[in-house]
């Protein structure tokens, strides 16, 4: 559970893992500059595990929970 206006800058992650968005909003910027926005139901595969990374900004009125599914 992540709060309203938080943000975490650059980062990659510790391994492949699906993130699905429970309740809530984020943001998600690419190196590239494309963002995204995650709403409830959607789930993002999350693999940039080397390189510049993502940074992940929670937006809308909701705290954002979300389920991570680690992959091998």
């Amino acid at each position: 559970e992540i709060p309203l206006g938080w943000v975490y800058s650059w980062h990659n992650v510790v391994c492949r893992e699906y993130v699905v968005t429970v309740e809530g909003e984020a943001e998600i910027e690419v190196g590239s500059g494309e963002k995204r926005v995650f709403r409830k139901g959607d789930v993002l595969l999350a693999e940039d595990l080397t390189g510049q990374g993502h940074r992940t900004r929670v937006i809308g009125k909701k705290v954002w929970r979300q389920v991570f599914v680690t992959l091998p």
